[in-house]
């Protein structure tokens, strides 16, 4: 189970390891079997649930999980440091990474749970920012979209500058931090006027009971046009030459559940701004 101390360490370091991932007994008092996974920071609030659902469902399994920024996640599998059973994405570019390197198992990529790019800006607004056609105003001087060649939420992010139009008036201002999480870390900070991200990180620090906590020093404006980008979903996936590839495969089935998809529902993961985002 993730508590809330996890997830504020995990915001601001980020990510850690979920130190309930050790295997703990079961009604039997006997741990069977371990499966591993890799899972973004971002999604530590739902996966935490949906771990506690599996295991309930699986007596004798446990779920070896770790949480970490999904860019750590792609880089520490495609270069053999790490094989999961399974790992997690927030989009579709990072499992095209895995995949391009021969390390997606054939067959097992999944999408299961929707994503959507929305923009935030620090608390007060400075930049008079309401939607993304806004990014062209004198008083926006700085547009973060994270890297597009590691985040899906640059590839796709780029992608809306330029479905809407506006990519010409606005490339000068752009600035391409590392990780997601980078653009409402700056925002906060009042180092952009706007920032281009993923709507469920919005609310990055994830309380187990209550619904995704909205940070105070940014806020979200809306959801990004869909007609600007292409749609996308967070994924799973098997990594070829893992321990326990059916094991993978048994949790990416849990992902497809009903009961799963409307935990990540809960956690924002979805395609429409829920009520009180703002």
């Amino acid at each position: 189970m993730v508590i809330a101390i996890l997830a504020a360490v995990a915001l601001a370091a980020g990510c850690g390891k979920n130190t309930s991932s050790s295997p703990s007994p079961n009604t039997s008092g006997k741990t069977e079997k371990t499966i591993s996974v890799m899972v973004p920071c971002g999604q530590i609030g739902p996966f935490s649930e949906v771990a506690e659902l599996f295991e309930k469902q699986n007596p004798g399994v446990k779920l070896d999980w770790i949480p970490l920024n999904m860019v750590t996640i792609v880089q520490k599998i495609v270069n053999g440091k790490e094989k999961p059973d399974a790992f997690l994405s927030m989009g579709d570019h990072e499992v095209d990474l895995v995949q391009q390197a021969g390390l997606v198992l054939e067959g097992t990529r999944t999408k299961y749970a929707d994503n959507a790019l929305a923009i935030t800006v620090p608390a007060d607004n400075p930049g008079g920012v309401t939607s993304i056609k806004d990014f062209v105003k004198p008083s926006v001087k700085t547009i973060a979209v994270p890297d597009p060649k590691m985040n899906s939420v640059g590839t796709h992010g780029m992608e809306a500058l330029r479905g809407a139009g506006i990519w010409d008036q606005v490339k000068d201002k752009v600035i391409q931090p590392q990780y997601a999480a980078d653009g409402n870390e700056m925002g906060g900070k009042g180092q952009v006027e706007a920032s281009i991200g993923y709507y469920p990180c919005v609310g990055e620090v994830h309380i187990k009971g209550q619904p995704p906590a909205k940070p105070k020093n940014i806020k979200v404006v809306g959801l990004i046009e869909a007609s600007y980008y292409s749609e996308f979903s967070c994924e799973a996936a098997v990594v070829k030459g893992c321990k326990d590839p059916e094991g993978g495969k048994q949790v990416i089935e849990m992902l497809k559940t009903p009961e799963a998809r409307e935990i990540f529902r809960k956690w924002d993961f979805s395609r429409v701004l829920q009520e009180g985002a703002e």
